[in-house]
């Protein structure tokens, strides 16, 4: 006979469904991965999960989130290769529209292996006793929105300069064709004193 009793809360298989990840310390204990947002409206009902804030693109396209200390998910839908390094099995991942995530399976050393998740990824737990790093796919919009706060900086930095730029040079030019037109007012009028 086989019992097992759980350690914390977190030890109960799938309690935070599809892409929630427990976090012992925290309360509640289930909260959604980065780039996810609870399925369920009702609070404190993990069961069913999370689900995406952006579709996936299902291409090369899409990229990944690095998760640090994680258990990894139930591998009940994976694939492992014990031969493939980190970038190999990133790049079977994308080349594969079910695969979800990645990880190194031997994080020793310079780390080799590799598992890869198809489908949705359940019993998801952080473990700050673990080096391990799990890469979950995300779309190629989800992941712009981490450096979009950078991006609007940089645009209208960008753009203020450059209308600052045109005005410079506007009154650069307006000023010399006024300057300009003076010289030649002054000139004809000195001119037609001449005359006279």
């Amino acid at each position: 006979m086989y019992s097992y009793v759980p350690r914390d809360n977190c030890d109960n298989y799938g309690l935070c469904g599809a892409y929630g990840i427990c976090i012992i310390t925290q309360s509640p204990n289930c909260q959604c991965l980065e780039g996810f947002k609870p399925k369920s409206t009702g609070y404190g009902d993990w069961s069913e999960g999370c689900v995406r804030n952006k579709a996936l693109n299902y291409s090369k396209l899409d990229g990944f989130i690095k998760f640090n200390q994680m258990k990894l998910p139930d591998a009940t839908n994976s694939w492992v290769n014990k031969s493939m390094n980190l970038e190999q099995c990133r790049v079977k991942c994308l080349e594969n529209s079910s695969c979800m995530a990645y990880s190194n399976l031997d994080i020793r050393g310079r780390g080799n292996g590799c598992a890869i998740w198809l489908g949705d990824l359940i019993d998801i737990k952080q473990n700050s006793n673990s080096e391990q790093d799990l890469f979950i796919r995300m779309s190629a919009s989800e992941l712009g929105t981490k450096e979009g706060p950078k991006m609007k900086i940089v645009v209208i930095v960008t753009a203020t300069a450059a209308v600052a730029g045109v005005l410079i040079v506007g009154y650069y030019i307006y000023k010399s064709r006024t300057n300009f037109g003076n010289f030649a007012l002054f000139a004809f009028t000195k001119q037609s004193t001449l005359d006279q």
